[in-house]
């Protein structure tokens, strides 16, 4: 390839890095907006195979992984930053929900911060996945209402883009 082709290449590939970032920004809610980011008669999904192919693939894009990647409840995953089965997904499902068109997940990340994570999906005209909000906290909930009171309390953080 010559420089020019290998400069395209490299611009292309920043613009899809960039495009990919952005993807992942989100505005931080108002304390209003946190209260009721939530509401809804969600079902509780409380396995992966549970979410829908287009939320997985969303999620994956979210997480800069290739494929999707969230173990199951009670089964093993990567909880600190020392790799000692590469096989083993880094996040782990505590559970998600469906309430018409919104989709959440609640899930827990290991690695040197390790920490617990809920990400806000809507299902769009389309039928596509976007992400709509994600927030980050020091600790998961037991359940949707429990969730749904930290969300409205700010124990989910918005204040940065998080590496998902």
């Amino acid at each position: 390839m010559n420089k020019g082709g290998t400069s395209l290449a490299l611009l292309s590939l920043c613009c899809i890095g960039l495009a990919a970032i952005a993807q992942q920004q989100h505005d931080q809610l108002s304390a209003s907006e946190r209260e009721h980011i939530l509401d809804g008669q969600f079902e509780v999904i409380r396995m992966t195979e549970g979410i829908p192919a287009k939320v997985k693939r969303e999620f994956s894009i979210l997480t800069r992984e290739p494929l999707f990647a969230l173990a199951d409840p009670g089964q093993k995953f990567q909880v600190a930053d020392v790799v000692i089965d590469r096989s083993l997904p880094r996040r782990r499902l505590v559970f998600a929900g469906r309430a018409d068109e919104k989709w959440f997940i609640h899930y827990e990340r290991g690695g040197r911060g390790h920490g617990y994570y809920v990400v806000v999906f809507k299902i769009d005209s389309q039928g596509e996945a976007l992400f709509l909000w994600g927030g980050s906290g020091g600790t998961g909930a037991k359940n949707l209402e429990q969730l749904r009171k930290m969300v409205a309390a700010g124990q989910f953080s918005d204040a940065e883009n998080y590496y998902w």
